[in-house]
């Protein structure tokens, strides 16, 4: 009896133990979006704006705090800008211009 006692309450341990390391190990592997599935993103917002063309990085990284990537934008009219974009935890973005030309 105390045998099944002592088996039990090890083993629930153990599973606590494996589930709080798999917890641990999935909350901090870093998170990948693909530049282009952002660009898709943002050219639907923009489009009607006359926003033609948006190419980000290609691979933006995500880690606890958030983001920070750079895309370029092109017009219809060949204007152009680039920008720093953060996206915080929420998944709020702001952008901070760093360049751009005007229209061809």
């Amino acid at each position: 009896r105390y045998y099944r006692g002592v088996v039990r309450s090890f083993a629930t341990v153990v599973f606590i133990g494996a589930a709080a390391a798999a917890g641990i190990y999935v909350g901090t592997t870093k998170t990948v979006i693909k530049g282009e599935v952002m660009a898709a993103s943002m050219l639907e917002q923009v489009r009607a704006k006359g926003v033609s063309k948006i190419t980000c990085d290609e691979r933006i990284p995500v880690t606890t705090k958030g983001a920070v990537f750079k895309c370029q934008f092109n017009g219809a009219d060949g204007s152009t800008a680039s920008f720093e974009y953060t996206m915080n935890r929420a998944g709020a973005l702001s952008a901070n211009l760093l360049d751009s030309t005007g229209p061809k």
